[in-house]
Order: C-alpha cells, then structure tokens, then sequence
C-alpha cells in the first residue's frame, strides 16, 4: 500500500547507497556519488551517510570510509549478497522511516534502478532517474536545501531541472563516471551495524542461482583509458566481436551504443549513454557510430576522439579529433592486422 506523502519538516541528511558491485568491490559509481554528497551535506550543514548491505560488508567499511560520509550504516548477511528485491527495499525502508532523510541517492545501475522506484512509490515521493548532475537551492516559493536533479530531457537534445518541492525524501538515480571521487581524510566516520535478519520463507520466487555477468568487462568501462566502441555501422555481431580483439591490443575496453545491445551483440554492461555508463578515457574509438546525442554527451570528456563511419556527416564527427571516411568493418580488420604486425615486428 502506497503511504501518504511525507513533506519536508523534519527530514535531514544526504544518504547514498554504496552498492556493492559482484560481491567484490565498492561499486565506483558509489564512491564518485558519496564524493558528491559529501559536498551537498557541507552546503546544506547536514551530515553524509553511506548505506552498505553486503555479505561480509565489514570489509568494504574501510574504503567507503576514505571518501568522506559522516556515518556509515552496514548490514552483513548472506542474503545479501546480490541485491534481492525481496530483501533489500524493506531493510532500507525501515531505515528511512526511523531516520527521515531529506536526500537519497542511488548509482544508476539494475540494482539502483529496481530499488530507488520501489522506495519511491512506499514514501509518495519523487525520483529522477539517470541524472548527470546535482546541485542544491534555495527557492523563495518551495523553501531552503532543495536539490537541483539535473537530466537529459526531450530525446537528449535538452537539459531539465527537476525538483521534489514537498515530498520527501528528495530521490535520484546517478549515472556513473559524471562525477569525480576525492578522498576525505578529514573526516571520520561512525560506524553503525543495522540488526538485520531476512526471512526468506515467504518469496514467491526462490532464486537457485546467483547472478551471471555474462560479458563483464575486466575493468570497470568508467575506468578505462581506452574505449573501443562500436555501433549500429558494424551491421552484425560477427564485426562487433573483432572490437574485443581490438581492445585488447590497445590495452582498452569495448563500448557500444544502444542498438548493439539491443540486438544482443553484447551485454548491457557495455552500453554507452543516456541509460549506459559516462566514460572519459584518454583514446575513445568509434566504430559504425552515428553519434546521437544521448551517447556523444556520454564521451565528450575523454582525451582523443576517433570516428570511423562510411557517411562523413554522421554526428560524432563534428566532435572527433580524428575522421575516418570509410567501411567501419574494413578499417577494424585493416587496423587489427597492423597492430599484429607491429607486435610481430
């Protein structure tokens, strides 16, 4: 059943959700998100909390506390070590209903985005998804501490504002790699262990397996220094796979644009863009890539931009340091073959 809405007296604090990512690592989005509420708590004079639910959570606490939360509140169980949407939306509803924050944040990932609606729709409130920007005002109708939830809007070609002027708490998915993590050494944070037991017996669902990454990048594609991507121009799944060949000459990582995800040429983990992962790596490679708005914003920070597409009026050449007039699979086959000669040599 769907609460009343909560207004904003009362409510305190930026709280972000530290995602763990494959039982394995604190996920970067999460760290680049606490960086940036580490700062909206300083300007509103309110405190920075850090939610961490893992299996073995206590060892991830260390690194999440380098960048700066005042308060980090951790679960360790077994049930959580995937996220499970049975699980996870009751603990941290019961957190938010006994400690009233007035900002929540999620890295915008599958975890991010199930759990921030579900929590959305128990508290009547707000969400604005895959923003790429945060900021916080005063308004002289809404009142102080509002945050500014910044999104491409109308296709990619606008930016829109979005704020929660009663609701609360005020909620937003994050698109990873737009902020910068910073460590904090000044600060350190207190430690609180939520009572935590998850009972199981009345899912309708039993999941018999974990999760599969089946196309898992070795390094996180926010992180790499050298993305090669490709795009619809590869025209079939036998062309996008020499990409991965090709990364791996160059030391990189393979992206791709929407429709070779959606046509299963690889896994989601891949996808560049509005919905996808925002990269800056110093080399960018574009294969058979158009160039629509909502994955060009997602690459105009990387270092060197390199475009390779049959119509030399494609969008992303506009924005390339270097264009390559010709057949996309052609030019990736010719390119492979010299790098393995070169190695040869």
């Amino acid at each position: 059943m769907t609460a009343a809405p909560v207004t904003e007296k009362n409510h305190r604090d930026v709280w972000v959700f530290a995602e763990i990512q494959d039982h394995e690592r604190v996920l970067e989005g999460a760290l680049e998100l606490i960086t940036r509420g580490r700062e909206l708590a300083d300007a509103l004079g309110e405190r920075l909390c850090a939610l961490v639910f893992a299996l073995e959570a206590e060892r991830y606490l260390p690194v999440v506390a380098q960048y700066g939360p005042d308060i980090i509140m951790y679960a360790s169980d077994p049930a959580l070590k995937h996220y499970d949407s049975r699980v996870v939306p009751d603990l941290l509803a019961g957190l938010v209903r006994d400690h009233r924050p007035s900002i929540l944040l999620f890295p915008s990932t599958e975890a991010g985005a199930d759990l921030a609606p579900r929590l959305a729709a128990r508290f009547a409130t707000g969400l604005t998804a895959h923003c790429t920007g945060l900021a916080v005002a005063d308004h002289p109708e809404y009142g102080a501490g509002l945050l500014l939830m910044k999104r491409p809007a109308y296709g990619g070609n606008a930016i829109a504002t979005v704020v929660c002027p009663k609701a609360r708490p005020q909620m937003a998915t994050v698109q990873q790699g737009v902020f910068v993590k910073k460590e904090r050494t000044d600060i350190h944070a207190r430690i609180i262990q939520v009572p935590f037991a998850a009972g199981r017996a009345d899912g309708r669902i039993e999941s018999l397996e974990a999760p599969l990454r089946w196309d898992k990048p070795a390094v996180p594609l926010e992180q790499a220094q050298v993305v090669v991507a490709g795009g619809r121009g590869l025209g079939s799944k036998k062309n996008f796979d020499r990409l991965y060949e090709l990364a791996g000459l160059l030391g990189g990582e393979t992206g791709a644009t929407r429709v070779p995800v959606f046509n299963r040429w690889c896994g989601e983990e891949r996808m560049i863009g509005q919905t996808g992962k925002t990269i800056r790596p110093r080399l960018y490679m574009g294969f058979g890539v158009s160039g629509q708005i909502q994955h060009t914003a997602s690459i105009v920070e990387s270092g060197i931009i390199v475009s390779v597409n049959s119509d030399p009026d494609t969008p992303i050449a506009e924005m390339s340091d270097y264009v390559v007039t010709d057949d996309a699979a052609s030019v990736l086959d010719a390119l492979i073959e010299r790098l393995k000669a070169e190695k040869r040599d």
